[in-house]
């Protein structure tokens, strides 16, 4: 079980951090089959793969947003406009 949540984890900070498209429902289902097929117990393991992918990928959006806003244009202080 820890194993599932450590990889959970990794997989939805990666997916958070990569992709813009809202690509949970997929992974989730994917997941889900993958999940349940190889679990003792699906049903709470397949619960606790799609909590925790929900949680870290939200985490990995939101680690994503600032920094790359404010890196990819910056702004004049004084003018308030691109410096391009």
């Amino acid at each position: 079980m820890t194993m599932l949540a450590a990889y959970t984890i990794l997989i939805g900070l990666t997916l958070g951090l990569r992709y813009r498209v809202f690509v949970l429902p997929p992974v989730i289902l994917v997941g889900w089959l993958v999940v349940a097929a190889i679990s003792s117990q699906p049903w709470s393991s397949a619960l606790i793969f799609a909590v925790l992918l929900q949680m870290s990928y939200l985490t990995g959006t939101a680690l994503r947003g600032p920094t790359r806003t404010t890196i990819a244009q910056p702004v004049d202080a004084v003018s308030g406009s691109n410096m391009h």
